[in-house]
């Protein structure tokens, strides 16, 4: 299965949820230092960005599709179907948190001269992510839920490493 995180960009939360998925153990303090983290452009190329595979062998990838983020999920969702693709092939999941659109905005000023448009877009993902941490945190957990139904797991996820309660 095809796992596609979509937000309104691919490289800020999109990506931290999806090395959260992954299982790989990131503090609230560790995100910026992800690989492809703020990296702009990974996100200018328009494709989406390979982040890993799971323990199920099923590739995640991130997408950014701007501020227009639920119409370019529903195009996406409206074009599997025409193509045939069920959930068991791709599942698409649309990552939204609040001041996601401050990140957007700011990976826009990438233009600005002497790095500053970068700075610019750290700053304000660093402090959006840094605040919204738990919120997307939370968000790849669902998401590990919802593909261990897809794969048939049982409702005891402590096998994956989960605790129960």
């Amino acid at each position: 299965m095809i796992i596609l995180l979509v937000g309104t960009t691919g490289v800020h939360h999109t990506l931290v949820a999806a090395h959260l998925y992954l299982k790989k153990n990131i503090s609230a303090g560790e995100f910026a230092h992800l690989d492809g983290y703020c990296d702009l452009s990974l996100e200018g190329s328009g494709f989406p960005i390979a982040i890993g595979c799971d323990g199920y062998g099923n590739n995640v990838y991130t997408l950014g599709l701007g501020r227009l983020v639920e119409i370019g999920n529903r195009a996406i969702n409206g074009f599997s179907q025409i193509m045939g693709f069920d959930s068991s092939q791709l599942l698409i999941r649309e990552l939204r948190i609040p001041g996601d659109l401050d990140i957007w905005a700011a990976s826009k000023a990438n233009w600005m001269p002497m790095g500053m448009g970068n700075a610019i877009n750290r700053l304000v993902a660093d402090r959006v992510i840094s605040r919204e941490f738990k919120r997307i945190k939370s968000e790849a957990l669902r998401l590990t839920e919802q593909v261990a139904l897809l794969q048939g797991v049982s409702d005891n996820m402590t096998g994956l490493g989960f605790k129960a309660g």
